[in-house]
């Protein structure tokens, strides 16, 4: 029973304790007697438990029948209110047209025989297309004689369609109804129409202009929502409803309402309402019985609402029907619902075990069903059920407590002390000892325990000592192979360049060998390294956002040697518009490595290529290394990165034990290929460390996947710099680095002239870089340790970079740096470690003290020049960019100087104008100018090609010559245009600038506006609202590109009334991006000169200018913004 099972359980524990290590003889726990007797807990467990288990049967059944007769009661009424409260809407359709056709009818009787032609021909005009239409202006807002303000309504009578009296009678009363009770109905009904049996209709529909947007050959009468209200179709002249339909200009679901408005059996007109059914499908489908559904159609089958059959009924257009869908379950419903008896209200469907609570709507008279599934009453049964359950467990707890609280401090608490200590004993504190109190098993187990923790103790001191010892091994070690190994290597490799002149094949094919098996040596030697800080949890990385692509492309290009005569082909295939990656470079790229050389290894022929894409994916455990940044909880995306190759193949036992340390898939791949199987080991840390994960896909003799995960960089502004590069950015950095890239191959034509000072203890290491810097030309000076290099330098020798040990006895690399940054600034002189001391706390140390880089042992010979060429190459670029940067600000200087003045600005009475221009950081060639004459003024917007000194020069032109063409008389602007172009481009081509301009030239006099030149178009808002954009692309052409544009010049004429807005700006403005990569746009630059067209010309300008703020945000502006409102007063 109870007592004999924790017996087993204790004895179970202590005899594997004990097992573990313990050397006492089995006779010590002779002593530990006693046992843990529980059977009566267990008795009284079972009776009371079978005496629930009999109630809760005998309930349940109790239940079921009491539970059914109130759950119908309670659907009848629920079903009554809701068919009442769906109603509502509709039956309020019907009332406002019967208030409506009563009020026709009584008016179209008080106006007898009168013949309302006047007020007719005010509110109609007759256009060109045979329609007669109501005018614009009766939509978009109509002062009446009383003050009121009438719009939102449109309306059209159709081609052929004859105006006669009567006619003109029942559209003015029409007109002045729909007008009267539009705006009130407008709060619950999408619009109010009448409509007429002669092809006639007016709407009064807000932001709707279906009057005036009606095609000119319409013919409503084919409309259901017009023959559903004629005698045919409805011959008790009652308020019909059309069937559901989807509206192209509502856009949406809707019915329509229509009651017919006879005379004397004449049918006059139909009132209409259309009603969006959107919230009653809303309703239907989320306002419900928990655990039941609702549902509607009409009476003749066809569908109107069904929580599954939604996106079915809208795509057919509504006329989804029952009968026809072969759906047996609904078809049965609606036959049950349509022959069941007028006064029955609920049904029971015994075919699918439900019940079906029926109301009609009032109006169109559906059919609104809820189905309740029976399985609901048995739920509430099962819950009472499960509720003397619980009382009955209740009764039993309490009967077992007393029992409960014996066990507790008997049996519970001790072993909890006993969980308590094997946490601090798994933690490291092994000064844990257990009291021992009782004579049981639990004091034979805590005996036991004791015994274990003081023999894990000794053993866990022994292995720790043992570790360190290794580490220090491995970092020793490891220091004094990288020295030889980089004077073999770069030996080696300064041979076979050539140092010592040309070598026989033989010699030169032995040396290569000896670089590869040099370069073996080093990867192994780094492969231990870092699996020692893996496994030690010891390493960190360094995290930026890194370009896959990019890193793949030197990986690949890196890699190439080891395809040697192998017919293998390496393929980059990573988008150009995949984000960035969260990770350590240096990291990352030895990942690839080591997956593109296994990749290389074991295929002999075909492909070898790198892919990537974006997945979903779950939060990822904790891995327990330094250095991992826990991606935020909503972060569900990663990168993945897929290496495939075609190559021998896994087979798929042995997926997991590759990622083993030491392991291969299969002891002959090791004999064949070769290798240490450290490889994948490390690599696997090394993706985990990141966060991520990495698997493998593979079929023997097809190939293999290795597919690993990596976090994507945070920072948006760092994912748009590789996602997307700004093409426009020219700024005085970039243009500097762009000219300085290109000056790499003239820096390594002219490297004699270069001075490069080697500091190092080692002589082979002096030579290995004396003998590489030799073939490229470098005058080299040698320093054999630290006090003789700072001799050297204070005897005026001022080298272009320094090479440094920082290994050194006397002074380390480290003092010696320290030392010359106190008279040399990182720009002025670069140093550049060299060490075989690869710890990242190395590297930080020697980059904060002030080195300019670090190449760690051994040296690859082209990475060194690499990075010599890039430190001068910087400083040169500092020089570059510091001229640049002078230029610049001269530049934007000029472009303020000619701005014009504020009294330029009011010179002309009737015309305001205000203008603003805001030079990019990068200043380019925009510029404005306002020119008063008598009793005119000719304002000048233009915009130069290009960024920086020459642009401002040529606006500067532009702007001078302009003004003494103004001030010489000259009118006429052709010959305007062509002398101004003559000059700047005879200028121009003397500079051999490749500049130009485009230039819009407006003179204003007496409200009249002459445009000429090509630029920008001019926006032009009336009074009213209406918008006009006058493109430029024919009334000129670029100035400074051609000699001669005098053929391509003309005018173009722009009359402005009363507070008429014009208004000139650059492409600053309308290409503008925001972060999400939108430009602003000419519409949205449009829609606000139209929308503040009532402020005044300065008020307009401001308006414009802070949304393209707002629109821009913290994005970088690579394009100056002008802007020039006039506004005619």
């Amino acid at each position: 029973m109870l007592s004999q099972h924790l017996k087993k359980i204790v004895t179970k524990i202590y005899r594997a304790i004990a097992a573990f290590g313990s050397k006492s003889s089995p006779t010590e726990f002779s002593r530990f007697k006693g046992s843990l007797t529980r059977e009566t807990l267990i008795k009284m467990t079972l009776w009371i438990a079978t005496i629930v288990l009999i109630s809760t049967a005998i309930s349940y059944l109790h239940l079921i029948a009491h539970l059914e007769s109130q759950t119908l009661g309670q659907l009848e009424k629920y079903i009554v209110q809701r068919g009442q409260r769906e109603s509502a809407l509709f039956q309020l359709a019907q009332d406002n047209h019967a208030t409506f056709k009563s009020e026709f009818l009584a008016r179209l009787k008080e106006l007898g025989n009168t013949d309302p032609q006047e007020r007719f021909e005010q509110l109609f005009e007759t256009r060109a297309d045979g329609t007669t239409r109501l005018r614009p202006e009766y939509f978009y807002g109509q002062k009446t004689a009383d003050g009121a303000i009438e719009k939102n309504t449109s309306g059209i009578i159709g081609k052929n369609v004859k105006i006669t009296p009567d006619l003109r009678r029942r559209m003015v009363v029409a007109y002045d109804l729909i007008n009267s009770y539009g705006p009130a109905w407008n709060n619950r009904f999408v619009n109010l129409y009448v409509s007429t049996p002669e092809n006639i209709n007016i709407v009064r529909w807000p932001e709707t202009p279906w009057g005036l947007d009606a095609e000119s050959d319409i013919d409503m009468t084919q409309e259901e929502w017009v023959y559903v209200a004629d005698f045919k179709h409805n011959p008790s002249r009652k308020t019909a409803w059309t069937g559901l339909y989807y509206d192209e200009v509502a856009k949406d679901f809707m019915v329509s309402s229509e009651t017919p408005v006879d005379l004397n059996n004449r049918h006059l007109i139909t009132v209409g309402h259309d009603i969006l059914v959107n919230e009653l499908f809303d309703r239907a489908i989320n306002e419900r019985l928990p655990g039941a559904y609702n549902l509607i159609f009409r009476e003749d089958g066809r569908l109107i609402v069904h929580r599954e059959r939604m996106a079915q009924i809208k795509k057919q257009g509504g006329l989804f029907n029952i009968s026809a869908s072969g759906d047996t379950h609904l078809q049965n419903i609606f036959n049950l619902v349509k022959n069941a008896p007028s006064n029955k209200i609920v049904l029971e469907n015994t075919q699918n075990r439900e019940y079906l609570a029926i109301t009609r709507l009032a109006g169109p008279n559906w059919y609104f069903v809820t189905v309740y599934p029976k399985k609901l009453l048995l739920k509430l049964a099962e819950d009472t059920a499960r509720f003397i359950l619980l009382l009955g467990g209740l009764s039993l707890l309490v009967e077992i407590t007393v029992l409960f609280f014996v066990l507790q401090q008997q049996v519970a608490q001790p072993l909890k002390k006993l969980i308590r200590a094997t946490e601090k004993v798994s933690a490291g504190n092994f000064d844990t000892q257990l009291r021992i109190g009782r004579e049981d098993e639990l004091g034979r187990l805590a005996y036991s325990f004791n015994i274990m923790v003081r023999e894990v103790q000794t053993r866990e001191t022994s292995l720790q000592e043992a570790n360190k010892l290794k580490d220090e091994f491995l970092a020793n070690t490891s220091h004094e192979l990288r020295t030889p190994l980089n004077g073999i290597i770069g030996l080696a490799e300064s041979l076979a360049d050539g140092v010592t002149g040309e070598l026989p094949a033989a010699t030169r094919f032995n040396l290569a060998m000896i670089i590869s098996s040099g370069r073996r040596l080093a990867s192994l030697v780094n492969d231990i390294l870092d699996f020692s800080k893996l496994r030690h949890k010891n390493l960190e990385l360094q995290l930026k956002s890194v370009d896959l692509r990019s890193l793949v492309e030197v990986v690949i290009t890196l890699s190439q040697p080891l395809v040697a005569d192998k017919d293998v082909k390496l393929v980059n295939a990573i988008p150009e518009t995949l984000p960035p990656a969260n990770a350590d470079e240096n990291r990352l790229q030895q990942i690839f490595y080591n997956l593109i050389g296994n990749g290389i290894k074991f295929t002999d022929s075909g492909t070898v290529e790198f892919s990537a894409a974006i997945v979903e994916c779950n939060p990822l455990s904790k891995n327990g290394f330094k250095g991992v940044e826990n991606e935020p909880e909503n972060e569900k995306r990663q990168l993945a990165v897929t290496v495939s190759d075609t190559g021998i193949g896994i087979s798929e036992d042995k997926f997991d034990r590759i990622f083993e340390s030491f392991e291969q898939a299969e002891g002959s791949t090791a004999r064949e290929y070769g290798g240490t199987g450290l490889g994948l080991a490390v690599t696997k840390q090394l993706v985990e460390l990141h966060g991520g994960t990495i698997t493998v896909k593979s079929e023997v003799g097809k190939g293999s996947q290795f597919i690993l995960t990596l976090p994507i960089a945070r920072s948006s502004a760092e994912q748009s710099q590789f996602i997307e590069p700004i093409s426009r950015s020219e700024n005085p950095i970039s243009l500097a680095a762009s000219e300085g890239i290109e000056r790499q191959d003239a820096i390594a034509g002219n490297e004699s002239n270069i001075k490069i000072l080697i500091v190092d203890d080692e002589p082979i290491n002096r030579q290995v870089l004396l003998n590489n810097l030799s073939l490229y030309g470098y005058a080299i000076t040698q320093a054999s340790n630290g006090p003789e290099a700072i001799a050297i330098v204070e005897r005026g020798l001022k080298p272009d970079a320094i090479l440094l040990d920082v290994m050194m006895p006397k002074m380390t690399g480290y003092e010696v740096t320290k030392k010359l940054r106190e008279r040399f600034p990182a720009t002025e002189l670069p140093i550049l470690l060299l060490t075989a001391k690869t710890q990242v706390q190395d590297i930080v140390m020697g980059l904060n003290i002030g080195a300019n880089d670090y190449l760690e042992k051994p040296i690859a010979k082209d990475e060194l020049i690499a990075r010599i060429r890039t430190q001068i190459n910087m400083r040169r670029l500092r020089t570059e960019n510091l001229r640049m940067s002078a230029e610049l600000e001269v530049a934007k200087q000029l472009q303020q100087m000619v701005l014009p003045k504020p009294k330029e600005l009011q010179a002309v009475e009737g015309l305001e104008i205000a203008g603003f221009m805001q030079p990019a950081d990068e200043v380019g060639g925009d510029y404005y100018d306002v020119l008063p004459y008598d009793g005119g003024v000719k304002i000048a917007i233009g915009d130069v090609t290009g960024h920086g000194l020459e642009s401002g020069v040529l606006m500067i032109m532009a702007q001078t010559a302009v003004r003494n063409l103004q001030q010489s008389g000259q009118r006429d602007p052709v010959k305007f245009l062509d002398v101004l172009n003559r000059t700047l481009y005879a200028n121009i081509e003397r500079m051999n600038a490749g500049k130009s301009m485009t230039l819009s030239i407006l003179d204003y006099r007496d409200g009249t506006l002459m445009l000429s030149g090509q630029h920008e178009e001019l926006i032009v808002t009336r009074a009213e609202g209406t918008l006009e954009c006058i493109d430029t692309i024919d009334l000129g052409f670029p100035l400074a590109l051609e000699e001669n544009i005098a053929d391509f010049v003309a005018q173009e004429r722009v009359q402005l009334n009363a507070e008429d807005v014009a208004v000139l700006y650059t492409d600053g403005i309308t290409e503008a991006f925001n972060s999400d990569r939108v430009q602003y746009g000419l519409e949205r630059l449009c829609d606000l000169v139209r929308e503040n067209r009532s402020l005044s010309a300065e008020g307009i300008c401001r308006a414009v200018i802070e949304d393209v703020r707002r629109h821009i945000g913290k994005e970088k502006v690579f394009d100056d913004i002008t802007l020039v409102v006039l506004k005619q007063k």
